[in-house]
């Protein structure tokens, strides 16, 4: 073996003993290879990370302030939104005129079929009278049209219980008085009759008249 192999030799082995002296002392072991790369990775990790500046906060405007002040949460805006509004003296009364005339409209429509088996009472006959004086006076004249045309000859003691009312404008009592006179006669006859008894009512001379001409005066009387 030459001079030169032998001091390589030596020279490597002098190399190994101090690497290997150096290990004993430390107590780690160099790492290789892949270990060597995720230790290199955990060292990265671990390091603190520099902190943000925080911003600093935005300040509010105070017209910005007022303006959510005077908003209502969409809470409250549904509330207000649900709650009615009060009604007005004008719509009140309008809302009691349509309940009466309603009232009025259905006792009409109770009496406009003709039933021989229930003929009308003089109960009835008063009831269906308060009802039409309830009734606001602007709105009178088209109730009892409808009552004129609706009620059939076997109610009509209905009609005839507006009529022997004197409270009422003469202008109604002629609408209820004409229709009454175009009647079946064994219908307008007892009615007429029963006006001649009362000179104060106010279509007391007409009735006068129809009766003193067609001969139907009480007691055979004749009207001078």
């Amino acid at each position: 073996m030459s001079k030169t192999r032998i001091a390589i030799i030596g020279g490597v082995a002098v190399l190994v003993a101090a690497m290997l002296a150096i290990t004993l002392r430390d107590g780690v072991s160099v790492p290789d290879g892949e270990d060597a790369e995720e230790l290199k990775a955990e060292a990265k990790s671990a390091q603190p990370a520099k902190k943000r500046q925080a911003r600093p906060p935005a300040v509010k405007s105070r017209s910005a302030e007022n303006e959510g002040e005077d908003e209502p949460e969409a809470g409250e805006q549904g509330e207000e939104a649900s709650e009615p509004e009060a009604m007005t003296e004008e719509e009140k009364r309008e809302e009691e005129e349509e309940k009466r005339v309603d009232e009025f409209d259905a006792t009409v429509d109770k009496w406009m079929e003709a039933n021989d088996e229930r003929p009308v009472t003089m109960a009835e006959v008063d009831s269906f009278r308060d009802k039409f004086r309830r009734i606001p006076q602007g709105r009178k004249e088209e109730c009892v049209q409808r009552a004129l045309n609706l009620i059939p000859d076997e109610n009509v003691m209905l009609l005839a219980g507006i009529l022997f009312d004197k409270t009422q404008d003469k202008e109604l009592l002629d609408l209820v008085y004409n229709d009454i006179l175009n009647r079946d006669e064994d219908v307008k006859k007892p009615i007429l009759a029963e006006i001649y008894k009362d000179k104060e009512h106010p279509n007391w001379a007409d009735t006068a008249w129809i009766l003193d001409t067609t001969d139907s005066l009480p007691d055979g009387q004749k009207q001078e």
